[in-house]
């Protein structure tokens, strides 16, 4: 028996990365995708290396490091680009969550939070998929939070997963209406049974 994997997941906006604290509350070790992405493009990684190479040294800022928004560019809009990205760090993400996983004793449970989850390796290393959904235009009104425009961010929601993809993905549907009281309720039910299945 190893450390239980959960692959927290779901649209923007919909509010993983509260529900992931809640988890953290609860005892859960989380992982944060994103920022693990973020560590592997680092200047002296091999992430960094293979993306310059690969994109060019268009993608850098003036500090020499990987302009996350020029990269953005480079790939959005181009599925063969973006998935050429993907190719280069997922491997090294689920390298490190793996790592993670092996670190933990056997009764541990490890939060992996990822917009991305469903698509790739991440999924098959998760052991329970948690899906969090909200209301559209709540999503939208979050996304705005955070300096996303309306248009940017429909357009953004528009090359996710639907809701109904998300929901027929997982094992366990957060709903995040809004209710923080409510939302802190749901997660803990779910994390309580989790437990119970760990005993």
């Amino acid at each position: 028996m190893t450390a239980f994997v959960v692959g927290l997941t779901g649209p923007m906006g919909a509010g993983k990365s509260m529900v992931a604290a809640m988890l953290r509350e609860l005892g859960a070790k989380v992982l944060d995708a994103d920022a693990l992405v973020h560590d592997e493009q680092l200047r002296g990684t091999v992430g960094y290396s293979a993306i310059v190479q690969t994109f060019g040294t268009k993608v850098l800022g003036e500090d020499k490091e990987i302009d996350r928004s020029k990269l953005a560019a480079e790939v959005f809009g181009d599925p063969a680009r973006l998935r050429r990205l993907e190719q280069i760090l997922h491997p090294r993400v689920i390298a490190r969550v793996l790592e993670a996983r092996s670190m933990l004793p056997d009764d541990a449970v490890l939060v992996v939070e990822a917009i991305k989850l469903l698509d790739g390796e991440l999924r098959k290393a998760s052991d329970r998929i948690w899906v969090v959904v909200a209301p559209h235009k709540l999503m939208l009104e979050r996304l705005a939070l955070r300096g996303i425009g309306e248009r940017e961010a429909a357009l953004r929601l528009a090359q996710q997963l639907t809701e109904d993809q998300f929901r027929a993905a997982a094992d366990v549907v957060i709903v995040n209406d809004g209710d923080r009281e409510r939302t802190r309720e749901r997660v803990r039910n779910a994390w309580l049974e989790v437990r119970r299945a760990r005993a």
